[in-house]
Parts: structure tokens; C-alpha cells; sequence
């Protein structure tokens, strides 16, 4: 009896918790405040290489019917390059309300279910919010030569905002103006489809720059410019001009608490 009891009050608690843990509008440590309309998020697959063709499948039937639910402004599946046991898909929603419909919907919870036994690694979906996004319902679909490159970065809370102790120049630009700078060249680069900045919602300091290019070769003229390479540089914490220095003890003093992770990955064609 008291098994069953303490089994309830678990379940009854699990439920007030999701009540209340549906993404909201994010308020950044200098106040800025970030609307939940769009709700975007970002969910890492990871499956065993054996399972990749079935999870490949799930994942392709998941977008097919969440594009056509009410409140969809975006669904895409997506295979990383290289790896192919690794999967991402990218989500865009009206607001919470659309989106934890979905969640709660009987084809969600049924992939939910079936993907589980192939994963090696927790389903990591991450909420989001829009930094520095255009209307995701305004962007072109991609195809089977787009190449998205999907990057997570993590400020250091200290540094995002100035001063910033790291950043050559303490007034700045520190880590969230650097971020948010991206689409500002990005985006008027020849075969640009996509550049856009989203804060996670439950941790305002991390962040997913989401590009898509029309090939592979656009996406390395962008990596190669130098306005990505000064953003690269100033995010190390030393001179934009970058360069190697002379004392072979140097630390690079990142203004980032994790590796600029940036992934490669193709659509998973509809």
C-alpha cells in the first residue's frame, strides 16, 4: 500500500512539474528579455550504427507528420556528415502551447518509444528561443545538396555581456554581441539559405547557430572569410587579426566554456 501510494504521489508531482516546465519568454543576464513566440528546439540523436537505417526511418516518418500539425512552422530531419549514426532535428512552433501539443501527441510519443532501444546516449532535446532569427515559416526548404552546419556555443556567464576580463578589450565585443554579430555578414554571403542565433531557454548562456548553405563550397567560403575568422579569433580572447604567438606557453583565453562544436549535416529527404 504504501508502495502504491508513494508510486502516485510521484506520478502526481512528475505532471505538476510538466505543467509548469513548458518553455517561456528568456531573460538574458542584462535584462534583455527574449519572446517564446517562435518556440524553436534542437534534439541530439545518437544510435547504435546498427539501428541507423531504422532510426533514420523513424526519423523521417516523425517530420513527415509533424510538418502538418497545427502550429508547425518548421520540422526537419537531419543526418550528420561523417557520422551517420548521429541525427538532429531542428523544430520550429507558433508558441508553447503548439509545441507541447506535439509533444503530447500519439505519433510523438510512439517515436519516443520506438527510437528509445537503438539510443547509446540520452535524447538530448534543448528549448530555445530566438536571439538573432527570422521568421522560420519565411525560410526556403532545404534539399538534398544543403549543408547545414549546427554549432553550440557556451559563453561564460562573466563574459557575455562587458567587461568582459577575457576579451582583449574588456568593453567589448564580448561574447553575446560576438554571437549575435554572425548573421550580420553570414547572410549576404553568396549561397546563404539560413543564419540564425537561438538561446537555449533554461540556459540564456548557451547558445545554436543554425546555418544553411547551398553546397559544401559556400559553406567553406564562409568559414574561410574574414569575418568568420576575426569572430573566431575574438571568441579565443585574443586580436582579431588572430596569428600564432611567439610564446609557445600561450593560453588562449577563451571567452567560451566549451569547444565551438560546430556539426555538418544533410537533410533527411521527405
Amino acid at each position: 500500500m504504501y508502495m502504491k501510494l508513494t508510486s502516485a504521489l510521484r506520478v502526481a508531482a512528475l505532471v505538476a512539474v510538466s505543467a509548469t516546465a513548458a518553455p517561456a519568454d528568456t531573460t538574458m543576464s542584462d535584462g534583455t528579455v527574449l519572446s517564446d513566440t517562435p518556440t524553436f528546439i534542437v534534439t541530439y540523436i545518437e544510435v547504435d550504427p546498427a539501428d541507423m537505417d531504422k532510426a533514420r526511418a523513424l526519423i523521417k516518418d516523425q517530420t513527415t507528420e509533424s510538418q502538418s500539425e497545427d502550429g508547425n512552422l518548421r520540422f526537419e530531419g537531419l543526418q550528420r556528415v561523417g557520422q551517420d549514426n548521429q541525427f538532429l532535428i531542428l523544430e520550429a512552433w507558433s508558441g508553447p502551447e503548439a509545441r507541447a501539443a506535439h509533444a503530447a501527441s500519439d505519433h510523438t510519443q510512439m517515436f519516443r518509444k520506438d527510437l528509445e532501444p537503438m539510443l547509446y546516449a540520452p535524447y538530448d532535446e534543448r528549448p530555445h528561443v530566438g536571439l538573432a532569427a527570422v521568421d522560420p515559416a519565411s525560410l526556403p526548404a532545404g534539399d538534398s545538396s544543403t549543408v547545414y552546419a549546427v554549432t553550440h556555443a557556451d559563453i561564460i556567464p562573466d563574459e557575455q555581456f562587458a567587461p568582459c576580463g577575457r576579451q582583449v578589450d574588456p568593453n567589448g565585443p564580448c561574447g553575446i554581441e560576438l554571437v549575435k554579430s554572425l548573421p550580420d555578414f553570414g547572410r549576404d554571403q553568396d549561397g546563404n539559405l539560413r543564419f540564425d542565433i537561438l538561446t537555449q531557454s533554461n540556459r540564456s548562456n548557451h547558445m545554436t547557430i543554425v546555418e544553411m548553405w547551398n553546397g559544401s563550397d559556400a559553406l567553406m567560403a564562409s568559414e574561410n572569410s574574414a569575418e568568420k575568422r576575426a569572430f573566431r579569433n575574438q571568441l579565443s580572447g585574443i586580436p582579431s587579426e588572430g596569428g600564432v604567438n611567439a610564446d609557445p606557453q600561450f593560453v588562449l583565453n577563451m571567452l567560451t566554456g566549451s569547444l565551438y562544436d560546430e556539426r555538418l549535416y544533410t537533410l533527411i529527404g521527405n
